[in-house]
């Protein structure tokens, strides 16, 4: 994927508004609540792909030490206008030569992999972040699942035939995604694959969302105390195996051997 089309796309859907709406928020928070699980007092953190500082701002906030890792240049502007202090450098998630090996403690990739397309590119990612994780450290990694695209954008827009017909979805319903596309989506089974050939060890997985995506209406018109009882239900079933797969994103929480 060429920068330029990863940064239009970007410029025209601020990542920092998505993370405030509600489906949003569903995704922010429940990745927290699994990140408080793991996180220790004096963790240094590196944040690869942080996008507008999101996470690496309550972070920050909480006293961790975190370097973060952005390739988009117009993020890292709406990041530092909010954070001036905030440690973050331009780079790519497969090549990171200025961060040392062994370096954190805990690594979050929670973007990169949705732009990476295919299991080659998306390795170099996973294999970078484990070098510079200390051994025994966690790498919480978010993908773009299958299923979410296949009835939002397939089936929802009538597009399946078309689909279908060129080879973009194939006759397991899965999308093969091509170089110049913006996202590649995968299943459970492909994250299953893509730790083994990386060496990776699964700690959990969890949908961060759930149906938020699918609900994005429904969560507006909800008042304060039931979308509040939302995000807890979402917590509480985010580990489910039988639904994991059914949202729109998923993150891998795997220790570095």
């Amino acid at each position: 994927m060429a920068l330029s089309n990863i940064e239009r796309h970007y410029n025209k859907h601020p990542e920092d508004l998505r993370l405030q709406r509600r489906h949003g928020i569903v995704e922010f928070q429940t990745t927290m609540y699994h990140l408080h699980r793991f996180l220790r007092p004096g963790f240094s953190l590196l944040d690869v792909g942080a996008g507008t500082g999101r996470y690496t701002s309550v972070l920050m906030a909480e006293g961790y030490d975190v370097k973060a890792v952005e390739l988009v240049r117009h993020n890292i502007d709406v990041f530092l206008k909010r954070e001036p202090t905030a440690n973050v450098v331009q780079g790519d998630a497969r090549h990171m030569p200025f961060v040392p090996t062994g370096s954190a403690d805990l690594t979050l990739l929670l973007g990169p992999l949705y732009h990476l397309i295919g299991d080659d590119e998306k390795l170099k990612a996973l294999e970078e972040a484990k070098r510079v994780t200390k051994p025994g450290g966690l790498i919480f990694v978010a993908y773009l699942m299958n299923e979410y695209s296949i009835l939002s954008y397939c089936f929802d827009e009538d597009r399946i035939g078309g689909l279908l017909e060129r080879g973009a979805v194939d006759g397991h319903f899965h999308i093969q995604a091509q170089p110049d596309e913006l996202y590649d989506y995968v299943r459970v089974d492909d994250i299953d694959r893509l730790d083994k050939m990386a060496g990776l060890e699964r700690v959990t997985i969890f949908s961060p969302d759930g149906a938020s995506d699918y609900m994005r209406t429904r969560l507006n018109r909800m008042s304060d105390d039931t979308f509040a009882h939302f995000i807890e239900y979402q917590k509480a079933i985010s580990e489910r195996r039988d639904l994991i797969g059914a949202g729109s994103h998923v993150v891998d929480v795997v220790r570095v051997p």
